[in-house]
């Protein structure tokens, strides 16, 4: 019997050295991760030796970029497989993933989710070891219109970029809503605007059927009662899940990391969409789908026996640590680049500690499930509760160590209530640490 293990996280934003750190607790974690067969971590900033140039206003709030040797100090912390589909994969711009594809390449880490065009970025990355292989496919649903990456035409090359999950959004109006919003859309002049397009297309854009409308870039649907739905493109969504059913038959174990801020009817839940997503994916093979991008934990499903992670939150955090800050980034809090130090950049955007992510306890606290596979078969998913030392200086806060009994009891806790919606069971177990338990969905 063969035996493989897999070691989870959420995002890593790090921008400095010496992830782990000296605490046993640390230490005992990287352990954990250089125990795995594989340890995968979403890589959230860009690897910087200098090429590209800073994207205005990058998704999700400012650039995040540091030296390329952050890698060097991923690896060294025990990651082996990187996702890399991200919000901020294109901090730096086209040229920006470029690098980062060589700088990747060059130390021979396995990667997925970018890529030089829209094919590359969507295929399998496969990385096998004595006991067996591993494919990973790597997208995400947030990013700022022109990252992902495109296909080749016959006369032009693709464009480098993420792998890209699109989806949309429809607010369910009763018909009395929309007839206020058809009466928005006619007195304050919306749809005179619209004439011309009118008379190219022969129809109004906005108004496909009587039940239709599309209105401030949101899309109104008459229903019974009000609400509001996301759904996949199903362009992304078909393309993803062919590359998901040809790994099944290539790898011992396939895995979807999926990156999405994008929140459901509560910041804890996911979009309809992401949810639908991940069924997709089990569906045609993956025997894990691991979520990230709101940077707190998320619940936990088992469909059809595979673990669906919605988020895993983060697991390197040293944002407020990075010293290449873009111009237009010090503009936001009304500072001239030169005029202000890094350091005061981030002091300043957080208020001192007082917004943001620094007062927020659950931001510092994540979770590492180790999937163990016996000959293929999920057999078992441990549950490593981390902290990342909440309350701490911001030079020590940030970076990764197994909680100890009391916060990783209440982690546990936090982990078993948002699992709970999904029928999904969560058992603390000895030493810190909890059990999924598979036959819970």
């Amino acid at each position: 019997m063969t035996t493989l293990t897999v070691a989870l996280s959420g995002d890593c934003m790090a921008t400095r050295g010496a992830l782990i750190t000296s605490d046993p607790a640390a230490e005992r974690l990287r352990g954990l991760l250089r125990g795995a067969d594989f340890a995968f971590t979403n890589l959230e900033v860009v690897p910087s030796d200098g090429r590209g140039h800073p994207v205005h206003n990058a998704a999700g709030g400012g650039g995040l970029i540091a030296d390329a040797g952050v890698l060097d100090e991923i690896t060294e912390a025990g990651f082996s497989v990187l996702g890399c589909a991200n919000n901020h994969a294109l901090d730096m711009g086209v040229d920006g993933v470029l690098g980062t594809l060589d700088l990747l390449d060059a130390r021979r880490i396995a990667y997925a989710g970018i890529g030089t065009d829209l094919p590359a970025a969507r295929r399998p990355r496969y990385v096998d070891r004595p006991g067996g292989g591993l494919a990973l496919i790597a997208c995400s649903s947030t990013f700022l219109p022109g990252q992902e990456a495109a296909a080749p035409s016959p006369e032009l090359p693709g464009r480098p970029g993420l792998n890209p999950l699109r989806h949309g959004a429809t607010l369910a109006v009763t018909g009395a809503q929309m007839e206020v919003l058809r009466e928005i859309d006619a007195r304050t002049g919306l749809r005179a605007r619209r004439a011309e397009a009118r008379t190219l297309l022969g129809i109004d854009p906005a108004l496909p059927s009587p039940e239709r409308l599309t209105l401030y870039g949101a899309r109104f649907q008459v229903a019974e009662e009000p609400g509001l739905t996301t759904v996949c493109d199903r362009t992304d969504l078909d393309e993803i899940a062919r590359w998901v059913a040809e790994a099944r038959g290539r790898a011992d174990v396939v895995l979807v990391s999926v990156h999405s801020h994008e929140p459901g009817p509560t910041p804890e839940e996911p979009g309809e969409f992401l949810r639908a997503f991940a069924h997709r994916m089990v569906d045609e093979g993956a025997d894990a789908v691991v979520g990230h991008g709101p940077h707190f934990l998320r619940g936990i499903e088992l469909y059809r026996g595979r673990p669906i992670f919605y988020s895993l939150g983060n697991i390197v955090s040293q944002i407020e640590l990075a010293d290449r800050v873009p111009a237009e980034d010090y503009a936001n809090i009304g500072a001239a680049p030169g005029t202000v130090a890094p350091g005061r950049y981030f002091a300043e955007l957080s208020g001192h500690g007082s917004r943001l992510f620094a007062p927020h306890r659950r931001y510092w606290r994540s979770l590492v499930p180790v999937l163990t596979f016996d000959d293929g078969t999920l057999v078992g998913v441990r549950l490593h509760p981390v902290g990342l030392g909440f309350g701490e200086p911001v030079h020590r806060r940030g970076r990764p160590r197994l909680a100890g009994p009391a916060e990783a009891e209440e982690i546990l806790a936090d982990v078993a209530r948002l699992a709970e919606p999904y029928g999904t069971t969560v058992k603390a177990g000895d030493a810190g640490s909890g059990e999924l338990l598979l036959d819970g969905g």
